[in-house]
C-alpha cells in the first residue's frame, strides 16, 4: 500500500500501517518525525530549503527527484510505503505519482494520475518534481501531461491520510 499524508498525520499513519519505507519531504524549518523501529536506510529525508533563484530551485528539484527514484529502485517490493510532506498536497502527491509510475512502467500515466486524484481529490502534485521524474524515468512528457490534464484539485489546507494500492 502507498500511504500519503501531511506532516501532522505522519506519525499516526506510521503507527497504523507500519510501512517498510518512508519518504519525508520537509521544509528546512520542520523537524523530521521519529518513526520508531524504522531502519535509517529505509527512511529518505529530503529537506526543501528556501532556494533563492530559479537555478537553485531547478537544481534542488532535480536532485530530489533523483533521490526519490534511487531510493525506490532499492526497494525489494515488500511492505507499504509512507510518503509525507508539510501539508500532504503537493510534494508528497508528486512523489506518490512518481512511485506509481515506477511500479507500473507500462501503465497509462493519465490513468495513474486519475487514480491518485480519485483517492486524494486535493492532490496537486508539484510540477517541477514531476517534470524531472518524467525525464529520469523516460516517460517522454507523459507524466507531465497527465498532471497538467487533471481538473483543478479541491481546496485543502492540510490533507488527511490516503492509501493507494501498490499493485494493479
Amino acid at each position: 500500500m502507498l500511504i500519503v499524508s501531511s506532516l501532522d498525520c505522519a506519525c499516526r499513519a506510521f503507527a497504523a500501517h507500519r510501512p517498510a519505507r518512508v519518504i519525508s519531504l520537509l521544509s528546512g524549518d520542520e523537524t523530521v518525525p521519529c518513526f520508531e523501529g524504522l531502519p535509517a536506510e529505509r527512511h529518505l529525508k529530503l529537506h526543501v530549503d528556501r532556494e533563492s533563484c530559479c537555478e537553485s530551485i531547478d537544481v534542488a528539484a532535480r536532485r530530489r527527484a533523483q533521490e526519490i527514484v534511487r531510493f525506490m529502485e532499492g526497494w525489494d517490493g515488500e511492505g507499504d510505503i509512507l510518503i509525507h510532506c508539510s501539508r500532504g498536497i503537493s510534494r508528497s502527491t508528486a512523489a506518490a505519482f512518481m512511485v506509481m509510475c515506477m511500479l507500473h512502467p507500462e501503465a497509462d500515466e493519465a490513468e495513474l494520475a486519475a487514480e491518485l486524484r480519485k483517492a486524494a481529490p486535493y492532490a496537486d502534485p508539484c510540477p517541477l518534481l514531476i517534470s524531472y521524474a518524467d525525464e529520469i524515468l523516460g516517460r517522454d512528457g507523459r507524466m507531465v501531461d497527465a498532471i497538467d490534464d487533471l481538473p483543478p484539485p479541491c481546496p485543502a489546507i492540510s490533507a488527511p491520510i490516503v492509501t493507494l494500492p501498490l499493485s494493479a
